[in-house]
Order: structure tokens, then sequence, then C-alpha cells
């Protein structure tokens, strides 16, 4: 189905109210204008009759002047008849123009200067009007009072309009007019008006063409703009000035425009965050799945290394004292382990949830790392390892407890990955931020890439690595998350000769000293 623009209906209704009114002009005056027109001609002959009757005194030379403009303005022809029939004035009587007055008055007598053949057809015209208009309207002098209107026909298919009318002086006046007069101006309004209803029409189509751009404009650009918005591009803005309904629709489009935006970005922004917290989620899935495993992986051995041994003792497979010994210390040491391991994670789920309680005090630093170098000292003595703790002149307040426990992680794995003979030193310093302690020992270091995954639960840079060797792989988890707990921060950084483990907390204020 073809579709049509609004210009185009707004153009053509304009131009269907148009041909509209100028036809009903044109049917109008086709059905009424005659009947209008003789209406106003019967007022114009009644409104003649009433003017000479007032000044009609019965000499016809004092109002001939006042016959002779009202003759000249219409097309109304005037007689005055006298009881007995003859006639006292008329048109067709008058002197020529070239004819000098008369030298006894200064006027000419009706009917003087007029050639006798003018004379007599005009003279037997108006007779034959004359007779026709007082027979048919019963004029008998004295007793007829006001006027009557009557059509005269003559035998030449001629027909007048005609008002006969009386004085009080008994005289008659008829005025008259030709019905062929009536015809033609009725041919001519009629000609003229449809001359003007298609001038009309052309001036009102190429106004109207004008005036439906106009009108459409903005219509039209309003209707780019909601293409713009569905499309989700919502840059464009009506810019009309116009202060009707049409710009009150402009400025509600811009608004809703505005909103659509806002909407769109706050439901994008909403879905982006959506897809985050779906993709973290997944993660964290992934990640309970893979510590699910890793903690399966970590106890399967000692529990069958347990499960075997003791096997062995119920059957009695170990007779000999010291085979008995042996097993029972292998069933302890796996035990021991598992305990640390479980231990280690009860520990790491408290920190991740916040349910850790925390106990904050001044911390000192040197005192800490010598406790923690002596714990060591023995697994340090057997390998030959050399570790100093001299520059860690600092404090600290901070949990006691949780610190120890980063410190021993880190000087634990410096010992694991250490070589023999190798050197481990552990600093602390003063930073902008409060302090940080630092573990450094001797090694290649890591690859850069396995810096950041080295904080995950059970990643382990060397996956050939034996479990004694290895550890749990849950030291540096519990690291970062003492860190989030305590808000501080922690990393590792290759540097030369090795690599440095390092431990950054704020320095937090002294509640006793603010209050």
């Amino acid at each position: 189905m073809k579709r049509h623009s609004i210009k185009f209906k707004f153009f053509a209704a304009i131009s269907a109210v148009t041909l509209v009114f100028i036809g009903v002009l044109i049917v109008l005056n086709v059905f009424f204008y005659d009947d209008y027109y003789m209406m106003t001609r019967r007022r114009e002959l009644s409104s003649t009759y009433q003017s000479v009757s007032r000044l009609y005194t019965g000499d016809v030379n004092a109002i001939s002047s006042t016959l002779d403009l009202i003759e000249s303005r219409s097309a109304i022809r005037l007689a005055i008849v006298s009881p007995d029939g003859t006639v006292l004035y008329t048109s067709s009587l008058l002197p020529k123009q070239d004819e000098p007055p008369s030298p006894d008055d200064g006027a000419r007598p009706y009917g003087a200067g007029v050639t006798l053949p003018d004379f007599w057809s005009q003279q037997m015209r108006l007779q034959n009007i004359l007779v026709a208009a007082l027979s048919q309207t019963g004029w008998g002098g004295e007793s007829m009072a006001g006027y009557s209107f009557t059509t005269v026909s003559l035998r030449d298919n001629e027909q007048y309009l005609c008002l006969v009318g009386s004085f009080q002086q008994g005289d008659c006046l008829i005025a008259y007019m030709p019905y062929a007069f009536i015809k033609q101006n009725s041919s001519f309004n009629l000609l003229f008006l449809l001359i003007a209803g298609g001038c009309a029409l052309l001036i009102c189509l190429i106004c109207g063409y004008f005036i439906s751009r106009q009108f459409t404009r903005p219509l039209i650009a309003m209707a780019d703009v909601a293409d713009r918005m569905s499309e989700l591009d919502f840059s464009t803005k009506y810019h009309g000035d116009e202060r009707d309904e049409i710009g009150q629709l402009g400025q509600s489009l811009n608004r809703l425009s505005a909103y659509l935006e806002q909407a769109v970005g706050e439901l994008q922004q909403s879905n982006e965050q959506l897809a985050q917290e779906i993709k973290e989620k997944e993660r964290i899935d992934n990640m309970r799945r893979e510590f699910i495993v890793n903690v399966s992986h970590e106890l399967k051995t000692p529990i069958a290394l347990i499960q075997g041994y003791a096997e062995g003792l119920t059957a009695g497979v170990a007779d000999d004292p010291e085979d008995r010994n042996f097993y029972c210390d292998t069933i302890a040491e796996e035990a021991d382990r598992m305990n640390k391991l479980v231990m280690q994670l009860l520990n790491l789920s408290k920190l991740e949830l916040g349910a850790e309680q925390t106990y904050f005090e001044d911390v000192d630093l040197h005192a800490l790392c010598e406790e923690a170098v002596r714990k060591t000292a023995v697994l340090c003595e057997s390998r030959r390892l050399t570790v100093r703790c001299d520059d860690t002149v600092a404090a600290v307040r901070t949990d006691a407890g949780l610190l120890e426990q980063v410190l021993m992680n880190y000087l634990s794995n410096a010992i694991r990955y250490t070589a023999d003979g190798g050197r481990i030193e552990i600093t602390a310093a003063r930073t902008e931020a409060g302090v940080r302690l630092a573990v450094f020992n001797e090694g290649d270091g890591l690859p850069e890439e396995e810096l950041p995954k080295i904080w995950e639960k059970f990643y382990r840079t060397d996956r050939a690595r034996s479990r004694e060797n290895g550890g749990t792989g849950i030291g540096l988890s519990l690291v970062r998350a003492i860190a989030d707990t305590l808000h501080g921060v922690c990393g590792a950084e290759n540097v030369d000769g090795g690599i440095v483990f390092w431990f950054e907390l704020p320095d937090l204020p002294d509640p006793e000293q603010n209050a």
C-alpha cells in the first residue's frame, strides 16, 4: 500500500478545502444568485419610488434633475403618467444634448429636440410598457395606494421588471428595467466568479504548498530524531524554536531522548556490572572446584599413607620395634601435615570471610624477626644458610599474631627455595604509606608472568616438586588474606641475585594518644 507523506496530506487537505469553498460559491451563484439579485433590484426599485415620492409635488420639471441622476446611476428607467394617461416624464422624451435651452425660463420642455423616428420608436415601446404595467397592476388613479411589482413581456420577447406606484397628487410612477440586463449581469458575475475562483485556487495551491512545507518541516525533523532514537542514537536533538504545540512536542521529544539515553546508559552499565558479576561468580565457582580438587589431592596422599601404615601395624608386618616406631612416626608426621593443612585452610577461610578477630598493638619488628630466625635455625644450619635480620629496627601498630604468620610464611618459602649455602636477608623500613617488611633470598627468581599467580591457592611454580619440598600452596594465599585484613599490601619482585617478598602495613595511630 502506497504511503503518502504528511506534507502531501496537508497540501491535499488545503487543496480540498479550497476546491470545496470555490465549488460552494459557484453552486450558490448558479442556484441562488438570480433570486438574490432580483430581490436587490426590487428593493432598489422600491427605494427609488420612496425617494421620488418624497420629492414629487406635481411639478415634473422640479425633480427632473433628480430623476435624471437616478437613471444615470442605475439601469432603472422612470416614467410619470397623469391619471388621464398623459406621459408627464420619460427619459425617451429628453432633448438632445447639443440643443440650446429655451429662452423663456432657461429650461427646455420635455420632448423638444427629439427626432420623429426616435420619438415614435421610444414612444411606442414606452406606451407598450406603460399599458401592460398599468393593466396588470390594476392602476386606477386615486383608488390605488402604494406600489406593486409586475413583469411585462413585449412582442419582441423583451421582458421588463416594473414597479407601478401612485403619488398623493394622483400621478403614477413607473420604474422599470430590462431582464436582459439582469441576465447579462448574472452571466458576467458567474464568469467573473469562475475566473476569480480559478485564480484563488491557484494562489491557494501555491500558498498551501509553502504552508505545508513550513508546518511539516518540524515534524520531519522530529521524525528524524525519533528514527535516531530507535537506533539508540541519542545525539540528535530537535532545535526548533516554535512556541506552539509543535514546539512543546519537540521539547518533549528531547526530554524523552535524554531520559532514554540515561535509562539505556544505566541499563548498559547494569548489564556490564552483571556481566562482571557473572564472570566473577564463574571465577569463584572455578576456584571453588579447583580448591576442592586441590584439597582432595593434598589430603589423598597423607590419608593413603596413614591408612597403609595403620593396616601394616594391624597385620603385624612391623614386628621389629624399630619398624613399628618408623610406622608410627610416619603416621604422626602425615597426621601433623594434614592438621597443618586443615588449620591453614580454616585460618584462610576466616580471613576471607572477615571472621578473624584482630588485636592491634605496638610490635617491635626487630624482636619479631629474631624470634622467627631462632625458630628456623635448625633448618638453616642443616643447609648452611645465612639469615640476617640486623636492618629491622622499626615498630608498627598491628596484629602481632597475623604479622608473625606472614613473616614465617615468607621465611619458610625462602628457606625452601634457597640453594644450600645461600643467603637470606630480612629488612624493615619506613615508607610514605607506613612500614615495609621484606624477605630476600638468593636464587634465580621467578618468571615475571608467574609473579601474580603465586598468591593463588595451591599454586606451585614448579609442578614437578615433591610435596615435601613444595609445601601446601596455601602460605602465600594466607599472606594475601592477612594483607586485606590488616589493610595492607603484599607483593614479590625479582631483584639482582634473587627475589624479594614484601609486606607493607599502614601506620595506624595509637587510640590512647588520640584520647
